[in-house]
């Protein structure tokens, strides 16, 4: 092989150094002179041209077109000297032994220039063609990379003349090169393969005929379709579309249709990757899976990418679960898809978890039910075992890390198809919770099981027993203080079993032990130690709740002295404070109990349910513990009254049994003073005046109602709603006439307060916010229709009420409200009844907490435990409630907003997105909410309901303190509500007019705020610059769509930031732009946070 001009050690050839003494800005020409000067006849004036062009400092593209266009021979002289080097090279295995910068030329000087020559260079064409053919398998990126773009450029060029018959020899070569190619290990080797096979059959599509027919054409593409990369899979579609293409005579239409819907679903959902399109394929799925024209392979190459691990979940669980709901051939391609895609997926822990809701009076795990009935479904197809094997394998060899209640799932898929050999791999499975070890028992045939007696027990099982015969012989005689700390430390030293648990509480409330823990304080102290150990145990194992509660219960209404030894007070608010939730083991140990023969009260005894039936229930019997039911309302109230407005819709610590457990200690409450009931009242407003979340809203307003009634407060309800100012809370003059309505249609109401309260209305049923309008349009005709019935003629016959009612009444939207309305209705009488307050149908108004309990539990609860002795409740029981509709019924654990998270069904697909209040299932601690108070968002400038809603989530996400709006009702806007997806729920969102911006930005700089505008000025500053450091306590004015921040507004600006730009356009969207500045000031200050 001839090597290039020479070079001395250091690298310099004679044309370098020639070229040092010549000007960059004339070596062109210089160039050009030296071409004009030599001869191509003699090799090395070649290579001396070549060394000259190779060091010219000037582009290699712009000399070889100069070459090639205005000196052919000398053109064609280099071209063949390149089509030499490069074909001596490709014979040599290791490229780096050439000397790169010349291989690199010639191979750069052949592709710009090979297009260019005459027919007279087909041999030098067919050469460097096959030659770079070779190359594409270099070791060096580069090289093959430099040797892939000359064979294009050729490629490329058969539409012409004269190089179709010139390639046309390398037909077979081409293909064994792109076969070669895909089979290399290299990234840039298969990338390069499936580009030059896209390339070849645009080049000569009638080539390809040969190929087709054969299995390796195709098992290429599906290679390329599952194991490549999103560019390698945009390459194999792209080739199988103009595969089926060649000969459309040869393929039917119908056919050709076929796969071409594959195309795009495959494009659709794997590459594509937007829930809302993948969804929309459904139809799409289901007629590929039906036809009989398309090859089961592409359709389970498309699901296999689909379920690949690196897809996102929500993609994963819609592929996923279509598959278990359709029925789909048991193919060798379909077990294979069913035992390495489904599988793994399906048996992931948190698709059981998620899937946890309570439907037809039961906790289910929907996904586990699903995929069991996927599984029967697949095994009664399969004419042998292969399913069974695959399902078992899978629970061999995955029994130390598979989640331990798939297990019982999958097991109930394969119902009683388990043989002996089956069994005996599957009875060395690892001990499992109680109830999915129960199931594995049933399941699995007996002869399989060890024979477990007394003398295989561990000591642990044995002293268990021993323990718990301890404590029901002492149940049943005299037991004394010693006695419990015995057997306490006893069952602690085994870590509390359950069974040891629940009948430890009727131990610790045993008359015995209550009269004995009276005899010395110490032994108090015990006791209620004692006591608060349990309820704290009761906050991690459910199934403790409902017996703790019901003994201390049964203990206190049987002995008003257990009061004070038991530690009631701690006992009662605690549980106000932190209602126990069940933990997903106990949910899953739920739903998987309906599989065994054995009920919930076999494993769990009795339900939650019962248990906060039994609290509320004690709560409203402690008349006669004055000072008990004092100190109860005053810590469980403390953190309501100390709230500053404005509050979040959803905070941590708060509940609907507060509230609950507040009307029933100020139902007994009997005041000191009249001061100190004025006080309660002003307290009652205050709070009303800041909650925003209207099951909360409902309960304070039946407590303030309650209490005007108990204490004949009425009038001064008047004094407030003759206020002027409609517009500082607006929601709270609307629970004024609400409430103010509500007691003029009580019994002991009169005709004046309610033409007082008439009078009042008028005004504010013409009020400029909607709010206090529609509330006081809603009173009117029902302060009429009361009046009418009591025969009060002053309000009845009143000119101007009956023409306003009239009015009122002739509104379409008056005959038929909304459910909202219909839910809030409230009776102080007939609506004042445990069975209201416990599961009313308020709960529906936003449905952010399920009832804890029910009508029916209070029945249980007094037909167990008779205390008809004990001191009446304050509230009447009341009748069952019935319900025109069905309500939702949520998780047992769905205290703080968990939306039940259902899968998808064939008439719902869309139900799979189950975003809506999922950030809420996380653990809530009871402390007040630490959202920083230095970040405002001043977006009253923004119009666009999409805009805001966008702005509305990222602020909150980054942690604003306040976000201001133009107008508070966009939040009930459907583009606003599509885009914020329930972010306005969790922080302030305050109404300021565009108008009262500057007044508004004056205000905050006296706070010591710093405003920060996002606008383009000459002294606005780069984000993210050295000069750019935000403010700590940062107002950040965002303006409006169109104009920007306007003049008035720019002014109280003290500073002006822009977001850096690279590209011609000239801005962001907003919600983008405040995006990235508050990203930025989270970059800045987020560890002070």
């Amino acid at each position: 092989m001839s090597s290039p001009p020479t070079r001395d050690a250091k690298g310099v050839t004679p044309a370098s150094l020639m070229l040092d003494y010549i000007p960059s800005s004339q070596r062109l020409d210089f160039l050009k002179s030296s071409i004009d000067s030599l001869q191509p006849e003699n090799p090395s004036n070649v290579d001396f041209v070549a060394s000259l062009v190779q060091h010219s400092g000037h582009p290699t593209a712009g000399c070889a077109v100069s070459i090639s266009l205005q000196h052919v021979d000398m053109g064609k002289a280099l071209l063949t000297r390149a089509s030499q080097y490069i074909s001596q090279a490709r014979s040599i295995s290791d490229t780096s032994q050439l000397e790169g910068g010349a291989l690199q030329f010639y191979l750069q000087f052949s592709k710009l220039t090979a297009s260019h020559l005459s027919t007279s260079s087909h041999e030098i064409q067919r050469l460097l063609f096959q030659a770079c053919l070779a190359l594409l398998s270099s070791t060096r990126p580069r090289v093959s990379c430099s040797a892939r773009d000359v064979v294009f450029e050729l490629l490329a060029s058969r539409n012409g003349s004269t190089t179709t018959d010139v390639i046309q020899p390398s037909r077979e070569t081409t293909w064994q090169r792109v076969q070669t190619l895909l089979a290399s290990q290299a990234k840039h080797h298969t990338l390069i393969g499936y580009s030059l096979w896209l390339r070849w059959i645009l080049s000569d599509p009638g080539e390809h005929w040969k190929q087709i027919a054969t299995d390796d054409y195709w098992q290429l593409i599906f290679q390329g379709l599952r194991r490549g990369d999103t560019e390698r899979r945009k390459l194999c579609l792209n080739i199988l579309r103009l595969s089926l293409g060649i000969d459309t005579a040869a393929v039917p239409k119908d056919l050709q249709q076929q796969y071409e819907r594959y195309i795009t679903v495959f494009e659709t959902i794997v590459l594509g990757r937007y829930i809302n399109q993948i969804q929309e394929c459904e139809s799409d799925l289901n007629q590929l899976a039906a036809s009989s024209d398309l090859h089961s392979q592409w359709l389970f190459t498309l699901l296999a990418c689909a379920m690949d691990s690196v897809m996102q979940d929500s993609t994963r669980k819609f592929i996923g679960n279509w598959v278990m709901r359709s029925v789909l051939s048991l193919t060798p391609e379909m077990l294979e898809f069913f035992r390495d895609s489904i599988l793994p997926w399906a048996t992931q822990g948190h698709l059981f978890v998620s899937s946890l809701k309570t439907a037809h009076g039961r906790l289910q795990c929907l996904h586990g039910e699903l995929l069991a009935g996927y599984i029967q479904s697949l095994r009664r197809e399969s004419e042998r075992s292969l399913v069974v094997d695959v399902v078992a394998d899978t629970i061999i060899q995955r029994r130390h890390s598979m989640f331990a209640y798939c297990t019982v799932y999958l097991l109930e898929g394969l119902g009683d198809s388990l043989d002996e050999s089956h069994a005996s791999r599957l009875s060395e499975l690892p001990k499992l919770p109680e109830v999915a070890q129960d199931y594995i028992q049933l399941k699995i045939p007996q002869t399989t099981q060890v024979n477990v007696t007394k003398t295989n027990l561990s000591q642990r099982d044995l002293q268990d027993d021993s323990v718990f015969h301890r404590i029901r012989l002492l149940c049943k005689q005299k037991a004394g203080m010693g006695d419990l700390e015995a057997v306490w430390e006893d069952m602690e030293s085994i870590e509390f079993p359950k069974r040891l648990l629940m009948l430890m509480t009727d131990l610790i409330s045993h008359p015995s032990i209550i009269r004995s823990a009276l005899l010395s304080p110490m032994s108090t102290a015990y006791l209620q130690e004692k006591v608060h150990t349990l309820q704290q145990l009761a906050g991690t194992k459910m199934y403790l709740f409902a017996p703790l509660v019901t003994a201390v219960r049964t203990a206190v209404v049987g002995n008003p002295s257990a009061v004070g030894v038991m530690g009631l007070e701690d006992f009662l608010v605690g549980i106000a404070e932190h209602p126990p939730e069940p933990t997903v083991e106990f949910m899953l140990e739920e739903a998987t109990a309906h599989l065994t023969p054995h009920s919930y009260e076999h494993y769990f005894g009795d339900r939650p349910s019962l248990g906060f039936a039994a609290y509320l229930d004690l709560v409203s019997r402690l008349r006669d513990h004055q000072d008990l039911v004092q100190a109860i309302m005053n810590r469980v109230f403390e953190p309501w009254r100390a709230q500053k407005g404005p509050v979040p819709s959803v905070s941590p610590w708060k509940n609907k049994l507060q509230l609950q457990v507040l009307l029933l200690c100020l139902e007994q409450y009997d005041a000191a003073s009249e001061a100190e009931v004025h006080k309660l009242l002003e307290d009652l407003f205050h709070v009303l005046a800041l909650e925003p979340l209207p099951s909360l809203r409902y309960l304070l307003e039946w407590i303030t109602v309650r209490l005007i009634m108990r204490y004949d407060l009425a009038e001064s309800l008047i004094a407030r709603l003759k206020t002027k100012d409609h517009h500082s809370n607006p929601k709270h003059l609307a629970s004024l006439m609400k409430i103010g309505a509500i007691l003029a249609c009580t019994p002991d109401s009169g005709e004046d307060f309610a033409m007082q309260l008439a009078t009042t209305f008028v005004p504010l049923a013409a009020s400029s916010k909607v709010v206090v309008r529609h509330e006081a349009q809603w009173q009117v005709p029902v302060l009429m229709d009361h009046a009418r019935n009591q025969g009060w003629v002053s309000i009845a016959e009143n000119t101007v009420l009956a023409a306003l009612d009239d009015y009122i009444r002739s509104l379409e939207r008056f005959h038929d409200p909304p459910l909202e309305r219909l839910h809030g209705r409230f009776d102080p009488v007939t609506d004042h009844t445990l069975t209201n307050l416990a599961e009313g149908k308020w709960f529906e108004l936003d449905q952010m907490e399920a009832p804890l309990t029910s009508h029916e539990d209070f029945s249980t609860l007094y037909s167990k435990h008779d205390v008809s002795e004990a001191p009446a409740s304050c509230v009447p029981l009341g009748p069952k409630i019935e319900r025109s509709t069905p309500q939702l019924e949520a998780a047992p654990n769905a205290t703080k907003a968990k939306a039940a998270v259902s899968l998808l069904t064939p008439e719902h697909s869309t139900a799979l997105q189950t975003k809506g209040t999922a950030y809420l299932a996380r653990t809530l601690s009871p402390v007040s909410p630490t959202r920083p108070q230095n970040l405002i968002v001043v977006a009253s400038l923004v119009d666009n309901p999409h805009n805001l809603g966008g702005l509305s989530r990222v602020s909150e996400i980054f942690g604003a303190s306040t976000l201001t709006l133009q107008n508070q009702n966009v939040v009930s806007n459907k583009d606003f509500a599509s885009v914020s997806v329930s972010s306005h729920l969790h922080f302030p969102i305050v109404q300021l007019s565009s108008s009262g911006i500057p007044e508004y930005l004056r205000e905050r700089k006296r706070e010591g705020f710093v405003v920060v505008g996002i606008e383009q000025t000459d002294r606005s500053v780069l984000l993210g610059s050295e000069e750019s450091v935000l403010p700590e306590k940062c107002v950040l004015v965002v303006g409006s769509e169109r104009e920007g921040i306007p003049a008035t507004v720019l002014v109280e600006c003290d500073v002006l930031v822009e977001i850096p730009q690279r590209g011609v356009t000239r801005s962001l969207n907003v919600q983008t732009a405040v995006a990235v500045v508050l990203f930025e000031y989270e970059r800045q200050f987020g560890k002070r946070r």
